[in-house]
């Protein structure tokens, strides 16, 4: 650290002056692109300062423009950092369902942010040291399997634009699956970092360094590389429509057991409104206040009854597998995620 703030034409002791003076007294952290060796000549630099005092409210951060300096900084309180930390440990801990839900009803409730919370366990202050780097396996279980769980919903899509007869729909939601599986493997190597610009960057620094866990993650790896390779090819007109389904089934499958998150994966669809049977012919229509309305008396909206395995859903027909994704791209039905425990590995 001492030698990116050289580079800067700042010291420790400076900053730590100026912050007191503008902000107060408090344990100051340098985050964000610095610590994890990816700033450049015009970053910002990004501060997170953490005080002994309560503070309530939403929070907003300081700009100081000092020196030809551009410097941010926001403030938390320890004890709301301290729950905050026992909260990652107990989603950590917790089954992957009760994970997700809880990474993604986080900023709705708490303070710091997820973004923050990531760049505090991160974060170095200003005597080099790392004081909440003890967070970093529970952030990275946590975040993991956040990604991981992005990465199934987005092979789902992808196996449904597939099965409905998309040809570039697919390869939108496939390359989505790619990014998030790299920032999967990211996390379970101890590499977090929530911004979603650095995914690629960090990604093909990993595979260079080499540096996996074991075999299981290095397969995966290997896998995420081959396919990125080819999935621009799946948009040439001469490529007859290669399928991408399976690949990116089985890519999200071994991620989730490489992990030792789960062994499998079941898919069902939890319809938003009411069911309703209008318009003999007519594929999918959405009433108003959200309500499902599809043809035919008594008809029910596909996968909405039972859990499906997912590398079962290739199965769909074309037209029930274009219902489905009319459903939840228009928000009349979402996506429950189940995991199982057999075959995970640790």
């Amino acid at each position: 650290m001492s030698a990116f703030l050289a580079e800067r034409g700042l010291s420790p002791e400076w900053l730590a002056t100026l912050m007191r003076e503008r902000v107060g007294e408090g344990l100051l952290l340098l985050t964000s692109s610095p610590v994890h060796g990816l700033a450049n000549a015009t970053s910002d630099l990004d501060f997170i300062r953490i005080q002994a005092d309560e503070i309530y409210g939403p929070r907003i951060s300081t700009k100081i423009f000092e020196d030809g300096h551009h410097l941010e900084v926001v403030s938390f309180s320890h004890a709301e950092l301290a729950s905050n930390l026992a909260e990652l440990e107990r989603l950590a801990a917790a089954t992957p369902e009760v994970t997700v839900a809880g990474f993604r009803s986080w900023d709705k409730q708490r303070e710091p942010r997820r973004k923050q919370t990531e760049r505090i366990v991160n974060g170095i202050a200003l005597d080099g040291t790392a004081p909440y780097l003890d967070g970093l396996p529970a952030l990275g279980t946590v975040w993991a399997r956040a990604s991981q769980h992005t990465a199934v919903e987005q092979a789902v899509h992808t196996v449904l634009a597939e099965a409905a007869g998309e040809s570039r729909g697919r390869v939108g939601y496939a390359y989505n699956v790619l990014l998030h599986v790299m920032d999967a493997l990211l996390s379970h190597h101890g590499d977090v970092y929530t911004t979603r610009k650095w995914y690629v960057l960090r990604w093909t620094r990993l595979v260079a360094e080499g540096t996996w866990r074991d075999g299981r993650a290095q397969a995966v790896a290997a896998d995420v590389e081959r396919l990125r390779k080819e999935i621009a090819g799946a948009l040439d007109a001469s490529s007859d429509g290669r399928p991408l389904a399976d690949a990116y089934t089985a890519l999200v499958l071994d991620c989730l057991r490489a992990t030792g998150t789960a062994g499998s994966v079941t898919v069902r669809l939890e319809v938003t409104g009411t069911v309703q049977a209008f318009l003999p012919g007519a594929s999918l229509l959405v009433a108003p206040g959200g309500s499902v309305v599809l043809p035919g008396a008594g008809a029910e909206l596909p996968l909405s009854t039972a859990p499906v395995p997912l590398e079962e859903l290739a199965g769909l027909d074309a037209r029930d597998a274009a219902t489905v994704l009319r459903a939840l791209r228009s928000g009349a039905a979402r996506l429950n995620i189940g995991y199982c425990d057999e075959e995970a590995t640790a």
